[in-house]
């Protein structure tokens, strides 16, 4: 295969962020689909940086150092934080916004999950950073994905998963465009109501070759020839198939299985070892078989020289995949397979050979499969790719040709905002709080002390509203902030991150499911008057007034958005149903009010289960 690319007319800087990383350990698909990725666009004539975010750069392996030094690919760790940041799932986000900010690229490509391009692409949509900058989401598949394909989610994991996929839709729907390897994938993201932008594109991974310019070897290609072996292709866990191809085994006659050789060509793992393996399968299997064996420590070229032995049969059984790099690597380095027709593996071979080479994901079809061609003896026919030679190239050369719209913060200064402080024991807080809203760089603020929040509410008349307790300590940019965020999102409120005294702590806006069980709404806001008919007084118990306050207005349709910005010193944290459970009842009263009937109780068993989860 020709692996000449055609060298761009106009080269850009481009960071491709990364928390894997081929080079670094552990790494899987998503690594090896990003370094494949970087060599390719650097191969393009393009001047690549990887902006890591898990791994130390002395860490790497020497071997793949070269690799990108040849290509001309820097690698660059995020920037430290001074501060811890919560939610955790904020932190990466928060690092990576930083380092990009350290130095501006046009553009900036980064993988769909766990979103660590968020924070830069709310700051971004607000005109407050990167506004000449063109983001893509590269996508492998976010969590809530990794969640719909996986049973085995634990209930301690549920925040986690709802409070990342949050910030993962955002990101997708934030982004200038968005990549798939797969139709399969953008098609679950609209299913599920997610907005992608109007470049919503599939494009193919880049293969070895592609993307180091070195053909693969095909010098030992096989042509027929008796099989001699099944070699099981991936990692070694149940998502990957290896429970569905022992139970196909256990189903072929023991004739069909005398003298093949069953091996196991990638990593095991703690939940499936050897020893497991092992014992799924039938006796009469492990009798009829010449030997069964893993090769657990094989590098990539290593696994491949293996796979490429004559009378070698790849099986790919995997119960869920988005678009498999064993199948790119088996259709590159021409090693026969069959594999399971899940997710996008379909789209990477030719619709003609499908009935050759797939087959459901049932031990039924699978063992079907083996018995057809163990029946005919010979290894069968390599498929053919669905996907022309070096249209990956020609694909993410049209995306780095795009220009983003420029963002700019929106001029706000006519808007006239209330800022209402609620006085309380404190005089000298209190003067702290009204002197730093009279040095706001926004001029039309009109500061109000009162006893209550409502008192305060009654006293202004401007169309903005802004609720801050005495001992908060605004940043001089609180209000033009809000206001820009505002401008630029339409939202009908906007929060903003919190300085507590040893962490940053930042918000979704709107959480969804995730409010019921934790303030991700957001503390200090500045408030649309028209949303707020009134104020009530907190119940009896309740520490944090504005979880309750917020969840009820995005259960009345209010449209909430929060910037991850650290905009106000604040001495008390954001509640939730662990630390504050008559906050959390009022928060679970407020979305029982606009549940239907049925449902009214799923609230208060979701926040019950959440405050349980840190019960001995």
């Amino acid at each position: 295969m020709d692996v000449t690319l055609r060298q761009m007319p106009d080269a850009r800087r481009v960071t491709v962020v990364a928390h894997e990383l081929r080079g670094f350990h552990p790494v899987g698909g998503m690594g090896t689909a990003t370094t494949f990725l970087a060599l390719a666009l650097a191969r393009l004539g393009h001047s690549v940086e990887i902006l890591l975010g898990k791994h130390a750069p002395e860490s790497i392996d020497p071997s793949w150092q070269s690799l990108y030094d040849d290509a001309g690919i820097g690698i660059r760790p995020v920037p430290r934080v001074a501060k811890a940041v919560e939610p955790w799932h904020f932190a990466h986000a928060h690092a990576v916004s930083l380092g990009l900010q350290e130095s501006l690229p046009d553009v900036v490509v980064a993988h769909d999950f766990g979103a660590p391009a968020y924070t830069a692409l709310r700051l971004r949509q607000a005109g407050i950073a990167l506004g000449n900058t063109l983001f893509v989401v590269y996508c492998h598949g976010p969590r809530r994905w990794i969640a719909d394909i996986n049973s085995n989610i634990a209930l301690g994991d549920l925040p986690t998963v709802l409070g990342v996929s949050v910030l993962e839709q955002t990101a997708v729907e934030l982004a200038d465009v968005v990549v798939s390897p797969s139709a399969h994938l953008l098609a679950w993201m609209n299913e599920r109501g997610w907005q992608l932008p109007e470049q919503a594109l599939v494009i193919p991974y880049f293969t070895r070759a592609e993307a180091t310019g070195k053909p693969a070897d095909t010098s030992s290609r096989q042509d027929g020839g008796r099989i001699r072996r099944l070699s099981f292709f991936g990692r070694v866990d149940e998502r990957k198939g290896v429970k569905l191809l022992t139970d196909a085994l256990n189903e072929l006659d023991e004739a069909r299985l005398e003298g093949l050789e069953l091996e196991f060509v990638g990593k095991t793992t703690t939940l499936w070892p050897p020893a497991r393996v092992l014992s799924v399968l039938a006796d009469e299997t492990k009798r009829a078989l010449a030997g069964v064996s893993f090769m657990s420590d094989l590098d990539q070229p290593q696994a491949l020289a293996r796979l490429k032995r004559p009378g070698t049969l790849a099986v790919i059984p995997s119960l869920h995949d988005n678009s498999p790099n064993t199948i790119y690597e088996c259709l590159e380095e021409e090693i026969p397979f069959i594999a399971s027709k899940t997710g996008g593996a379909p789209e990477l071979i030719a619709p003609e050979d499908h009935g050759d080479v797939l087959f459901d994901p049932t031990p039924e079809a699978l063992a079907s499969v083996l018995e057809r061609v163990l029946a005919n003896g010979n290894v069968p026919a390599l498929p053919r790719r669905a996907f022309a030679a070096g249209m990956a190239a020609d694909r993410w050369a049209e995306v780095l040709a795009l220009r983003p719209q420029a963002r700019r913060a929106p001029l706000t200064n006519g808007e006239r905002v209330d800022a209402v402080v609620v006085r309380g024991a404190s005089q000298d807080a209190l003067l702290r709080c009204v002197t730093a809203l009279e040095d706001q760089t926004h001029d039309r603020v009109e500061t109000i002390v009162a006893n209550t929040r409502q008192d305060g509410l009654d006293q202004g008349s401007a169309p903005y509203v802004v609720f801050l307790d005495e001992e908060d300590l605004p940043n001089a940019d609180l209000i033009g902030t809000l206001l820009a965020v505002r401008a630029a999102t339409r939202a009908d409120v906007v929060t903003c991150g919190l300085e507590l005294e040893n962490t940053l702590h930042f918000f979704a806006g709107d959480p969804r499911g995730l409010g019921a069980v934790t303030n991700a709404y957001g503390n200090v806001a500045l408030f649309r008057r028209d949303v707020l008919e009134a104020v009530p007084a907190p119940a009896r118990g309740v520490r944090d007034a504005d979880w309750p306050l917020l969840a009820g207005l995005a259960a009345a349709g209010a449209s909430i958005v929060s910037v991850p910005a650290a905009l106000v010193r604040r001495v008390q944290a954001p509640g939730s149903a662990e630390d504050d459970p008559a906050a959390a009842l009022a928060v679970v009263q407020q979305l029982e009010r606009v549940l239907p009937g049925p449902l009214r109780g799923a609230a208060r068993v979701a926040a019950g289960l959440a405050a349980d989860r840190s019960t001995p």
